[in-house]
């Protein structure tokens, strides 16, 4: 089995969260960052993870690119999203917004998995924004080993053959969106 881990980070812990990941998979894993590669064809890969952080409110551009590039080859294949952010209300939205309905809805994992904060990677206006946000003031690393742990589990049952979803039709006769379908709500 090949499983493509995809992920963008601001600070680190997206690179973290893949790489405890990828250490745990069995068969063949890529890592890649998307600010320093770029995947040219996933339906080479068994099953694909994509993680993001947010940053500002949103998504790196590198991640909604990624979506933009092999939504439709995406949503034929098992796919998991994973997202590094503070604020776990604005998870969901996150992905929604930025990567659009279809790609959230299809995907077949979804876990935040924590977040941290690492002062002398700032700007003065990032930790004054960050401090008053969070309310956060010292470095803080906050890893969800569980959220970890539930992206491993379900690899490992596509591998086995357990938890291998069934080929999902598409809307439409079993065809992939038509573009203007996969764009945001």
């Amino acid at each position: 089995m090949k499983t493509l881990i995809a992920y963008r980070t601001k600070y680190g812990t997206t690179r973290k969260a893949a790489e405890k990941i990828a250490k745990r998979l069995p068969g063949e894993v890529d890592l890649l960052d998307l600010k320093e590669e770029k995947v040219s064809d996933v339906c080479i890969y068994d099953v694909i993870l994509i993680g993001a952080s947010v940053y500002g409110g949103n998504i790196q551009r590198e991640v909604r690119s990624f979506f933009d590039q092999h939504r439709e080859d995406l949503i034929v294949r098992p796919y998991g999203l994973f997202i590094a952010a503070g604020n776990t209300l604005e998870v969901e939205r996150n992905y929604r917004v930025y990567v659009g309905k279809t790609i959230y809805d299809y995907a077949k994992i979804k876990e935040h998995i924590g977040y941290s904060y690492d002062f002398s990677k700032m700007n003065f206006f990032e930790k004054t924004i960050i401090k008053k946000v969070s309310k956060i003031t010292e470095d803080t690393e906050n890893l969800d080993m569980e959220g970890i742990d539930r992206i491993v589990q379900w690899v490992k049952e596509i591998e086995s053959g357990k938890g291998k979803p069934t080929e999902e039709k598409a809307p439409e006769e079993g065809k992939a969106p038509e573009k203007e379908d996969l764009l945001t709500e």
